[in-house]
């Protein structure tokens, strides 16, 4: 059983969450899917928004132009709206000047039918339009991702705000030697009688 982490904010404000994305949110995987279904299926995610804003993609860690491309377990895809100045542009998704990326070595690719989970990394205007919807909805992440976060966002979690780990009050002073070896946890934020991830 996966433990959750439930945080109840005292009121709405998911802004302070957004860079919490960029750590990884798990998603299972027991076959190879393609990319566009995969991002369809979550929170928020239409075909139309993925079309106007992903425009740079990273499949792990190097530069990808197509919505179809295949993804399994143990890979990390990584999604960004359009950034500045040259790279941006040379990084940007079908963009005109990707023949001025650089051509990656070629890199082992994880066992495809292998279950496990994908790590997905969301940055910028991507992050900010849809962390609300993920964190409603719930996410996977890994403990130690998830506490180093804290650390740095350590306002978010005190008081009045209120930290349940499987419906068990828990402390801020507690969240790291708690938390952080947990391999994959449940996060839920704003939503105290939801049900667990699966």
């Amino acid at each position: 059983m996966i433990p959750q982490l439930k945080i109840i904010l005292p009121q709405p404000g998911f802004a302070g969450f957004a860079s919490l994305l960029q750590h990884g949110i798990l998603i299972p995987l027991d076959r190879p899917v393609v990319m566009l279904s995969l991002l369809v299926s979550l929170p928020g995610f239409t075909a139309a928004y993925i079309e106007k804003t992903v425009q740079t993609i990273f499949i792990n860690g190097v530069a990808a132009d197509r919505l179809d491309r295949l993804l399994s377990a143990g890979q990390t895809l990584a999604l960004s709206a359009a950034m500045p100045g040259l790279a941006g542009a040379i990084f940007r998704r079908q963009g005109i000047h990707g023949s001025l990326r650089s051509q990656p070595q070629a890199v082992a690719v994880p066992e495809p039918t292998a279950a496990g989970y994908l790590i997905l990394k969301l940055f910028n205007s991507i992050a900010l339009d849809r962390v609300e919807d993920l964190l409603t909805a719930g996410i996977l992440i890994n403990g130690k991702a998830f506490c180093d976060f804290a650390a740095r966002r350590g306002p978010l979690f005190q008081s009045p705000t209120q930290l349940m780990l499987d419906n068990r009050a828990l402390a801020w002073a507690e969240l790291p030697a708690t938390v952080a070896g947990i391999p994959v946890l449940g996060l839920r934020v704003g939503q105290p009688s939801a049900a667990p991830l699966r």
